[in-house]
């Protein structure tokens, strides 16, 4: 069974929407009457973004196959411009070439059966404009272009059922002192993203600002260096992958508290407060209960929505992974997320939180280089990723490879320094180390970790163990003693009781590598006063 899609494309240009799926035209929100061949031609013109489309091109899309005379192309411009009335000079001619269309292109999703309204904001919309060079080289401006061009496309990714503005829209608006709220009204986007590169001798900087444009406030800022070892490309990927995770947790986070103001939000303002509610839940039982009703609630509302599916499928897979599902119900919720995934991914195969929840349930499943696979898709489409490295991560750990695991976490926390999930590759980082004999750096990473969430419980026992091998006895006792507390059941404090994953697909290498460890964890377990 495949989830059909019930999204059509909207492009919007000034105050006209085309609806590609549905052969609609919008003006101000209403459907206005045009034949068959001028809305052919419309949507190449549209489509081109502000390009020249040459008369023989339009004579190719338009008429494909067929001898047709130019008096034809002629009388269908005609019948557009008459359609766009008081607008009709937007539609170029370019003498002996062609056309084009001089109005800038908004590019959206919307559900199927929507009204049109071209005039109000679409969710989760974002312009990037171009970064700023601060070093005033070529190289320097070099850098700051493939940083703007990246962070779109990269945007374009990850910001699930949201739109963001195209590139050669966004260099319109360079140099221009433009309010955000005058480039929100202009475009119909929500967000603006902006900001400079500064690259010195042995480093790079960058300042990075999200703007609600509705309102002209900052919603974030960040600065932060990045070291300038002469691989360009790593560089700017790496910057990128820290701007992308950031922009998104907050425009998420914003557009979740819009939705949570109004009365009875649909389906796609659910799913995002369910989102928001996910990423924050820093896997507690009473924040991943939340997060999977509103999704659920969100599919019953709207059974085709694409992100309430990819998102109750992740909400599924994280929580059997965090022993937040009991025993007896593990195998149906993992079948349930795997059938959303697939139905998600069979309508939109690049959807990354669709890709994201496949990982994890074959992680859970024990399919480990499957699982890799699947995470590796998700970092070909948005690279540095961090969820997706974590993945990879956690994966290699169990093939028996905690150097490519440490490599994976620390790429994760590149692009994820601030992420509300950083503690979830921060313990994984802990566990590989201490693996490795790297004592004390796996104390920094666990108690990184412990600090990022105290809550969870095992990560008290991993900062335990990682004390008791660093020969830091007494904080190490203090730590397992918190953990009992937290697991008054000594058999549930049994590591192989608790394994996430099915022991018999776990590599030799790792139960090698991790013999210290539970020996550790023994030696305390045995120290705790008897009851």
């Amino acid at each position: 069974m495949t989830m059909a899609s019930t999204e059509d494309e909207e492009l919007a240009f000034g105050r006209f929407a085309l609806w590609p799926r549905r052969r609609v035209l919008l003006a101000d929100g209403a459907a206005v009457e045009l034949g068959a061949r001028a809305f052919d031609l419309l949507e190449v013109l549209v489509r081109a973004d502000g390009e020249l489309v040459t008369k023989e091109t339009l004579l190719d899309r338009v008429w494909p196959g067929v001898v047709v005379e130019e008096n034809n192309l002629h009388a269908q411009v005609a019948a557009i411009r008459r359609v766009f009335g008081p607008d009709r000079d937007v539609l170029l001619t370019v003498a002996g070439r062609g056309y084009r269309l001089a109005l800038p292109v908004l590019r959206r999703l919307v559900a199927e059966g929507a009204r049109g309204d071209s005039g109000s904001l679409p969710q989760l919309s974002v312009i990037v404009l171009p970064f700023a060079s601060l070093g005033g080289g070529a190289g320097e401006d070099q850098l700051a272009d493939g940083v703007t061009e990246s962070l779109t496309t990269d945007l374009a990714q990850a910001l699930v059922g949201g739109v963001v503005v195209s590139r050669s829209t966004a260099v319109a608006y360079r140099d221009r002192a433009v309010t955000a709220r005058r480039i929100g009204e202009e475009l119909g986007v929500r967000y603006l993203l902006e900001g400079s590169v500064a690259a010195q001798a042995d480093r790079i900087r960058v300042n990075a600002q999200l703007i609600d444009a509705t309102t002209d406030t900052h919603l974030w800022a960040e600065r932060f260096d990045h070291p300038r070892d002469g691989d360009a490309l790593a560089a700017q990927d790496a910057i990128v992958g820290r701007l992308t995770r950031m922009a998104v947790l907050r425009i998420i986070d914003a557009d979740a508290r819009r939705a949570g103001a109004e009365a009875a939000p649909d389906a796609a303002g659910l799913a995002l407060r369910a989102w928001a509610a996910a990423t924050t839940a820093r896997m507690s039982a009473e924040g991943f209960g939340a997060a999977r009703d509103m999704f659920r609630h969100a599919l019953s509302l709207d059974p085709g929505s694409l992100e309430a599916a990819a998102g109750l499928a992740e909400a599924e897979t994280y929580a059997v992974m965090n022993g937040l599902t009991p025993a007896s119900e593990r195998e149906a919720r993992l079948a349930e997320a795997q059938d959303l995934a697939d139905r998600v991914l069979a309508a939109r195969p690049d959807h990354l939180g669709a890709l994201r929840a496949r990982a994890v349930a074959l992680r859970a499943l024990g399919r480990f280089q499957r699982a890799i696979l699947a995470a590796e898709a998700v970092l070909a489409l948005c690279p540095g990723d961090p969820p997706a490295c974590r993945e990879v991560g956690l994966n290699q750990l169990y093939l028996g490879d905690p150097e490519e695991a440490v490599r994976r976490f620390r790429q994760a926390d590149l692009s994820g320094p601030h992420d509300p999930a950083r503690w979830t590759w921060m313990q994984g980082l802990g566990r590989a180390l201490m693996q490795m004999g790297r004592d004390a750096e796996a104390v920094a990473a666990l108690r990184l970790a412990v600090e990022g969430n105290p809550a969870w419980a095992r990560g008290h026992a991993l900062l335990a163990a990682a004390l008791w091998l660093n020969g830091e006895h007494p904080e190490a006792r203090d730590h397992y003693a918190e953990f009992a507390r937290r697991v008054p059941d000594a058999e549930a404090r049994v590591p192989s009781r608790s394994s996430p994953v099915p022991a018999d697909r776990i590599s030799e290498a790792y139960h090698r590598h991790d013999a210290r460890i539970l020996r550790a964890l023994g030696d305390l377990e045995a120290g705790l006063p008897k009851q």
